[in-house]
């Protein structure tokens, strides 16, 4: 099932372009039925009205961990044609405790295939399968390959370090049983959204030395958990919007510039935003990352640190893809069947697993 029409996709791939800004080539993706520059996606406004209706943005708000992890407004469908396998298994990690990890396969799968390891992402406090079962099955799909989807311990129950020692354990347990799983161990993809891309960084760093992540693929990620840095750069200019659209464009925005708490019941106090281990812009040097694609919404508080390290990384030699989905705003991604653009974005995706 779909919300739009499917036709959409397919012009949204017809109209990218390329747009060189301060030295990067970042690939536009646009909204595919409004040529107006600096427009909201029209599905984007239509939610973001309902979501105005519903709970205004306050900073100042009580924290509410269950309006957190309980989201009825998040829907997503299954644009799947093919029987996708949905297998579910109990992982151990580092000798002391299980974690629920989940293998998605396509139908008439070939050993030997590249494979994706997926960091979901939630504020490092929320998220699960349910929440992204129909991204990972498309993906799946689409690209003929295995994603291997953990539920990593979530804070702040779990603090740092428990969801990336999970995240990290489960790349070395594919790595480690590559043969048992049918994939190509030199091959692994690791790729997630916001948290998520903040725990494939995080991966990344540990796996400095040992080469098992071949490629990442990061949406909106968190490359830097010290928000303050932004917010002192932070002007309405870097985001201009025509005005019809500015009250739900701030809105977007918002949503994530005051959400920095959530880093802060994440790490608990027991190490720096500015470690490299939680913010790999404060590496001394990133030349060893491997190949990336970086994906980022125009309307999203993340696009300064997405953009400053995709510059920084392009710098240091990195082969990085920049792709800015313009109209959309942080967290487009997982709206499968609801929003062209994550259909659009979920088959690059699956592609270059697919072409590793």
């Amino acid at each position: 099932m779909r919300e739009y029409d499917q036709k959409l996709v397919a012009v949204i791939q017809e109209k990218t372009y390329t747009e060189r800004i301060d030295g990067v080539d970042i690939i536009m993706k646009p909204v595919p039925d409004d040529d107006r520059p600096h427009v909201v996606d029209p599905r984007v406004v239509e939610t973001t009205k309902i979501k105005m209706n519903v709970k205004s943005l306050d900073r100042n708000a009580k924290f509410s961990l269950y309006g957190t992890r309980v989201r009825p407004d998040k829907v997503s469908y299954d644009i799947t044609e093919t029987n996708i396998r949905e297998d579910e298994d109990l992982v151990e990690v580092n000798g002391d405790h299980f974690i629920d990890v989940y293998t998605f396969t396509p139908k008439n799968y070939k050993a030997g295939r590249p494979v994706l390891v997926y960091l979901h992402g939630g504020g490092y406090m929320s998220g699960d399968v349910a929440e992204f079962r129909m991204a990972m099955r498309f993906v799946c799909e689409q690209s003929g390959c295995k994603v291997i989807f953990p539920e990593y311990r979530l804070s702040p129950e779990n603090p740092y370090p428990a969801g990336i020692q999970d995240c990290h354990a489960i790349v070395e347990w594919v790595y480690e049983h590559a043969d048992e799983l049918e994939v190509d161990r030199h091959k692994i993809m690791v790729g997630g959204d916001s948290a998520g891309g903040g725990m494939t960084n995080s991966c990344l760093v540990l796996d400095k030395e040992l080469h098992h992540i071949h490629y990442a693929y990061e949406y909106y990620a968190a490359f830097d958990t010290n928000f303050e840095k932004y917010e002192a750069v932070y002007s309405d200019d870097l985001f201009p919007v025509i005005k019809e659209h500015e009250v739900y464009a701030r809105n977007r925005i918002d949503r994530i510039r005051f959400s920095g708490n959530t880093g802060d019941l994440y790490l608990h106090g027991k190490v720096s935003k500015d470690d490299p281990l939680v913010s790999i812009m404060a590496c001394d040097d990133i030349s060893w990352l491997p190949s990336m694609t970086v994906v980022c919404g125009e309307y999203d508080f993340l696009r300064l640190c997405s953009d400053a390290f995709v510059k920084r990384a392009i710098e240091a030699g990195i082969q990085v893809r920049s792709l800015r989905y313009l109209g959309c705003d942080h967290g487009f991604m997982e709206k499968v069947g609801v929003l062209p653009q994550a259909e659009e974005v979920l088959l690059d995706m699956a592609e270059i697993l697919k072409n590793l």
